[in-house]
């Protein structure tokens, strides 16, 4: 027999009571098909040498967990009367094959100075396997676009993430956002494509605040500039002037003097010679006072997060991958997997953190600090790919404050995987922590 999912199809079976007895009979199935099979009547009641006709339903529904291909089953007649005469009837039903790929782009609009990431997830919901191939393209062909990879293989039920990056051909120093539209195609190798529309918005190369900046620096470099012409400028000229007059005023009354009278001359040179006698005198009696001492000033400082300078120390990138098996008891209750030894003189910096899901575990995932309370936390069932940055405020973990991971499983995806495994990528710095002031 041969069914489709989604549709079903019947078969008809005799039983026949060849005791002496009356005698009820119980008819079920045997075999993976069982929960998709229907008997009726179930159970029958015949004399001695009657017989009834048995109908058999199959309705495999339109699931990836139930595989297209030959199914064997067994139609199990067990008697009240007599167990020990029961009998099994043996048969094979062939359930079709169909196909469903799905496929969605995460973002679809995303925007961009030089480039724009995008991620195209796939999942499989047909009962066989395929294998699909990603490419993308747009109609003005100003993008070009690149994959972590291009082909993937999907068993039945299960999903794949390529990595999409989107780059214009073209940059533009300044002027409006520009639109650049695409469309991304999965072929799988056993239906027909499937596409998805995105959308690139690409930005100026010059930062939005740079124009309005040089603009407010222009401006005030013209109002110094007038300032200067206007008000400064003709103080200063005037200043001069009036200088020079009153110097050659000086000049005048002193040679009128001079001619008036040699005496008074003699005199006034005399008077000067005492006065210039007395400034001697004066200047003598002060002229230790020359030497001082001068203020110190001590030097500016920056006072560090943490007293660490963030901004410095060595890259470093890592990954933690968990390993847990289900578990229905309490949430408080985790399986544990540390983080990275940190040495004591060392602080460890994550800036950036990508949760990665792609079986489709459920359940729950922490971040921790040591063994205080936790960081983050996110069920697993709301990703399958998730990244955090916190370049503002980074994490922060020391020798004593380690990194930890928790996770508590509640049910383990991947068709029929025993675990949940999801796993966590970290970026960010190891920094030498200065040594305190005694």
């Amino acid at each position: 027999m041969r069914v489709e999912p989604g549709a079903t199809t019947t078969t008809t079976m005799l039983v026949r009571n060849t005791g002496q007895v009356v005698d009820q009979f119980t008819i079920d199935i045997v075999g993976d098909c069982a929960p998709w099979t229907e008997v009726t009547p179930a159970i029958v009641n015949l004399m001695p040498g009657s017989d009834v006709e048995v109908t058999v339903t199959f309705a495999p529904a339109r699931d990836p967990h139930i595989p297209a291909g030959v199914v064997p089953f067994g139609l199990r007649v067990a008697s009240r009367e007599d167990p020990q005469g029961s009998s099994v009837t043996e048969g094979t039903v062939d359930v079709g094959a169909f196909d469903d790929v799905q496929v969605e782009l995460v973002p679809r609009q995303s925007r961009g100075r030089r480039r724009a990431r995008h991620q195209v997830a796939i999942d499989n919901l047909g009962n066989q396997p395929t294998t699909v191939e990603v490419t993308a393209h747009d109609e003005e062909e100003a993008l070009d676009f690149a994959f972590d990879h291009r082909v993937a293989t999907l068993e039945p039920g299960s999903a794949a993430f390529i990595r999409l990056i989107a780059r214009p051909e073209k940059r533009f120093l300044k002027g409006a956002d520009r639109q650049h539209p695409f469309i991304v195609t999965v072929a799988p190798s056993t239906s027909n494509p499937v596409a998805t529309r995105g959308t690139m918005t690409q930005r100026q190369l010059l930062p939005a605040w740079l124009l309005p900046a040089i603009a407010i620096l222009a401006a005030a470099a013209l109002a110094l500039f007038i300032l200067y012409e206007t008000l400064l400028k003709p103080a200063i000229k005037s200043t001069a002037d009036d200088a020079a007059k009153q110097a050659v005023k000086s000049a005048a009354s002193s040679q009128a003097a001079a001619v008036s009278s040699a005496q008074k001359q003699a005199a006034a040179a005399n008077a000067a010679a005492q006065k210039a006698q007395a400034a001697a005198s004066s200047a003598a009696k002060n002229g230790g006072g020359a030497g001082g001492k001068q203020a110190s000033v001590p030097p500016s400082g920056s006072t560090l997060s943490n007293g660490a300078p963030v901004a410095t120390g060595s890259p470093t990138a890592f990954s933690v991958q968990t390993d847990v098996a289900p578990s229905t008891g309490n949430f408080t209750k985790f399986t544990v997997t540390p983080g990275p030894t940190i040495p004591a003189n060392k602080t460890l910096v994550i800036t950036a953190v990508v949760l990665q899901n792609p079986n489709g575990n459920e359940g729950t995932l922490q971040i921790q600090r040591g063994n205080s309370s936790f960081l983050l936390q996110e069920g697993l069932a709301n990703f399958r790919d998730l990244d955090y940055h916190f370049d503002d405020e980074p994490l922060i973990f020391t020798s004593s404050a380690p990194l930890q991971v928790a996770v508590n499983c509640q049910k383990a995806g991947g068709g029929g995987a025993a675990h949940c495994n999801p796993s966590i990528l970290f970026t960010g710095r190891y920094i030498t922590t200065p040594k305190k002031t005694p």
